[in-house]
């Protein structure tokens, strides 16, 4: 089966061992931006503009180790677009579920099933 136009445009998933041997967001946008470099020829500039941003300054912050800038969820999967990897959100996912199974209570997930608790009460579909 052949691909269309538009699925070649959809960011792609890494490999598991690459996802298990991310060490932090900024280290998964970083291999995201190589990635954007060699697949797409995609300078950092060009992800920062193809996300909605104005320069790459806040990019560079999210790429940086020093700083704890993260990745606005808002802007997660224009990303993904304009890198052509998924890396992040599977850094995301894999953080979550080791959280999970630790036992311990995500603050994201608290204020979602708050939120989910609030909306059901009110007779609200989320």
């Amino acid at each position: 089966m052949r691909a269309g136009a538009n699925q070649r445009e959809l960011p792609l998933d890494a490999p598991l061992g690459v996802v298990m041997a991310v060490r932090s967001e900024a280290d998964a946008v970083r291999k995201c931006l190589r990635i954007a470099r060699v697949l797409h020829g995609r300078d950092q500039l060009t992800v920062a503009l193809l996300c909605g941003w104005k320069g790459d300054s806040c990019l560079s912050e999210i790429a940086s180790e020093t700083n704890k800038r993260a990745m606005p969820p808002a802007r997660l999967h224009r990303f993904a677009l304009a890198t052509g990897c998924n890396l992040v959100a599977q850094y995301r996912e894999r953080v979550e579920s080791e959280a999970r199974n630790r036992g311990l209570l995500i603050q994201r997930d608290e204020a979602d099933r708050a939120a989910d608790a609030c909306l059901a009460a009110w007779g609200v579909a989320a």
